[in-house]
């Protein structure tokens, strides 16, 4: 196709829309956006008979059904990339140096409560993997619980049905595949109840304090490949909101290339799970880099 033809929002417009999304989201998108958020405003204009791109953010900012509307929208310009056992190294380091000691150490504590939590989970693939390897290990005398969540309520929704493609499973080894998943048909597979019981779906919005702080307390919160979407201002309130749901010994684990040397007020990294990406929370009082 010639990118002469590829629809696109006028500048000014464009503008109001990356401002709305940012507002709701905190997810800042540049410039070279344009044609993918005229893609999406345009599927949506479509399916609600609208006729323009201005129509369309009318509907959504002051329209009645802006509010039932909204959902939609986020789910259409949101990225659900994703697969199990995404990075495999880093997957191998968690198990290790993270999973192992924390289970050890809850069972000498008699506290056999472990809480993980997947921020910004789309589809749920991350979530099932770290099941996956819990079960491989069989620490099936801890008392497990998972949390997943993502604002998009499309993918909570196709988390919580558990049927994936043949791309987002290519990497589950042959056994577990046979013990924990059902073809359904040439492209999909659906994962057991046996690992879903496991785990609890929600939408809800990194950038919202209330939403976030309702979760509760985890041992663990797993964030990798997220922050790389947020601008510097919505990634240090998204920060110091998974820092609320953290004790001082709980971890939070990051994608290899999110380095938060920047945020070292709010994280420290832990030097011995470097492989691991894990960070603690600094401790109290740790200045703000002026960077």
């Amino acid at each position: 196709m010639d990118a002469t033809a590829r629809p696109s929002v006028e500048p000014e417009l464009f503008k109001k829309y990356v401002d709305f999304i940012y507002d709701h989201t905190g997810i800042r998108f540049e410039d070279n956006k344009n044609y993918f958020i005229a893609s999406k405003v345009g599927r949506r204009c479509e399916a609600l008979g609208l006729s323009s791109a201005q129509d369309y953010f009318n509907y959504i900012t002051s329209g009645p059904q802006r509010h039932g509307e909204l959902p939609h929208f986020v789910d259409a310009i949101t990225i659900h990339e994703t697969f199990f056992f995404r990075n495999e190294p880093q997957l191998n380091a968690f198990e290790r140096d993270i999973l192992t000691p924390l289970v050890n150490a809850k069972r000498l504590s008699g506290n056999k409560r472990i809480r993980i939590w997947s921020a910004a989970c789309s589809t749920g693939d991350e979530v099932y993997t770290t099941i996956l390897q819990v079960l491989k290990n069989n620490w099936t005398d801890i008392n497990w619980e998972f949390v997943g969540t993502d604002i998009s309520q499309q993918s909570i929704r196709d988390a919580q049905a558990g049927v994936y493609s043949k791309y987002a499973i290519r990497n589950i080894p042959a056994d577990m595949m046979s013990k924990y998943f059902t073809q359904v048909d040439e492209q999909t597979s659906k994962i057991s109840d046996e690992i879903k019981k496991f785990a609890t779906f929600k939408p809800a919005n990194l950038k919202e304090p209330s939403e976030i702080r309702r979760l509760g307390k985890f041992d663990v919160v797993i964030c990798r490949n997220v922050l790389i979407y947020f601008d510097d201002k919505s990634k240090e309130q998204v920060l110091w909101n998974i820092y609320d749901t953290m004790d001082d010994d709980s971890l939070l684990i990051v994608g290899h290339s999110e380095n938060l040397y920047a945020y070292k007020h709010i994280f420290k990294a832990d030097n011995k799970l470097a492989s691991a990406f894990a960070y603690h929370k600094a401790p109290a009082g740790t200045e703000k880099l002026h960077v």
